[in-house]
């Protein structure tokens, strides 16, 4: 019986019809189509694929045709290859490999998990080049200081205490004097009166007109903290010269050393 054979274009071995490999030299019988690059088998004169004439014997085109569609995304660029190997590629150019998507896109959680990755790695690059002696006085002692803090706290022997400052703004402000009055006092003397708005201390400057010769003690000074001062004031004046026009002022000082002082004023001693 007969059977249609085809000669291998390497060897010139002659093969059955629809063998597709070169049975003494291994080499491929296919028929590459030269438009589409699908692959028939020896002695067909279409295509299987495309329906264009082949040429009937399996010859290597000059330019093999393209693998992959054109219609890539923007900024796609086709791969360039070299001379196509028909040993190795006999049913054309197989699917790129699967590409992974990019580390640290936009996906927050995805950028997180990058982060640990590296963090992991890191740590491991650490544990693994570091000496384990001195990597367990390392873990000792933060375990260590760990335990004593929280003891620490425990038996009060560390203390958190928040300190509250009161900030306490200085009056500038003096006492108002008022009402100042003069009365007879006893052993030849005076009694002088004013009031003031605010406690404050009490004292007189006088002396025979026009001059100011004597200044009285201070009474009730409240800057001293010893007392809070007076609103209604009273110092006596005595061993006055009968006779005589006297000129005085009242001078009243608060708890913080704000002073006033009154208008000249004048009174006359009796005889």
């Amino acid at each position: 019986m007969y059977q249609a054979t085809a000669p291998c274009p390497k060897c010139g071995t002659q093969n059955l019809h629809g063998t597709w490999i070169c049975t003494h030299c291994g080499n491929t019988l296919l028929i590459y189509c030269p438009h589409c690059r699908a692959g028939n088998v020896s002695g067909s004169k279409f295509c299987q694929s495309c329906g264009l004439p082949l040429s009937g014997q399996a010859q290597p085109v000059a330019q093999p045709a393209q693998p992959y569609p054109q219609n890539q995304p923007p900024g796609y660029q086709q791969p360039a290859y070299g001379p196509y190997d028909y040993q190795q590629y006999p049913g054309g150019y197989p699917p790129p490999p699967f590409q992974p998507a990019p580390q640290g896109g936009g996906d927050i959680i995805s950028q997180a998990q990058a982060y640990f990755d590296s963090f992991i790695g890191k740590l491991k690059e650490i544990v693994s080049t570091t000496n384990p002696i001195l990597l367990s006085a390392m873990v000792v002692l933060v375990v260590g200081m760990t335990v004593f803090l929280v003891l620490a706290f425990q038996l009060g022997w560390i203390k958190t205490a928040t300190e509250t400052k009161t900030i306490t703004t200085k009056n500038t402000t003096p006492p108002v004097i008022s009402l100042a009055q003069v009365k007879p006092g006893d052993n030849k003397g005076a009694i002088i009166y004013w009031v003031t708005d605010k406690p404050s201390s009490s004292q007189v400057q006088y002396g025979i007109w026009p001059n100011f010769t004597t200044m009285t003690a201070i009474q009730t000074d409240p800057t001293t903290g010893a007392n809070a001062g007076v609103l209604i004031h009273e110092v006596g004046l005595t061993s006055l010269t009968a006779r005589s026009t006297y000129i005085y002022r009242c001078i009243s000082i608060d708890k913080d050393g704000n002073k006033a002082i009154s208008p000249d004023l004048q009174f006359q001693t009796a005889q």
